[in-house]
């Protein structure tokens, strides 16, 4: 039962997390919504450069959560195989090198389910950024 809590508010906290910075990424949209239909290719590869990597740190920061936790509860021996850990497990890697103990590997497929979720939810908003610069791109050659 105790594994299970700390399950849940992992999982909470980086779906929380995801959240905010989506909200967050949302809002710097709305605000930079001029750069999505710039005529500039360099302006456009920037905004979506800056969209990854705000993901991907979203991401990290979901990592080192998860990390924090193994590495705080003696389950790994060093800060580094915690984040190597919980890195390979939260993208679903798996590559089986570096494993829990009973009972707390249960944890690693929680960790998985909750990566393979909010990686997915980056996903679907970045391809949304995407679809709808080449909408605009393709509404402005249309009328010209």
């Amino acid at each position: 039962m105790h594994l299970a809590a700390i399950g849940l508010a992992l999982l909470a906290a980086c779906v929380i997390v995801q959240s905010l910075g989506m909200l967050l990424l949302i809002h710097w949209l709305t605000r930079a919504h001029h750069l999505l239909e710039s005529p500039s290719t360099l302006r456009r590869m920037t905004l979506l450069l800056s969209l990854i990597v705000t993901i991907v740190l979203l991401h990290l920061i979901q990592v080192g959560l998860w990390a924090a936790v193994f590495w705080q509860s003696d389950e790994l021996p060093t800060l580094e195989a915690a984040v190597y850990f919980s890195l390979v497990t939260y993208t679903t890697i798996g590559f089986g090198d570096v494993v829990l103990r009973p009972p707390w590997r249960l944890l690693s497929g929680i960790e998985g389910l909750t990566g393979m979720l909010l990686i997915g939810w980056s996903t679907a908003f970045a391809f949304a950024v995407v679809s709808r610069m080449y909408e605009l791109w393709r509404q402005k050659h249309e009328a010209s």
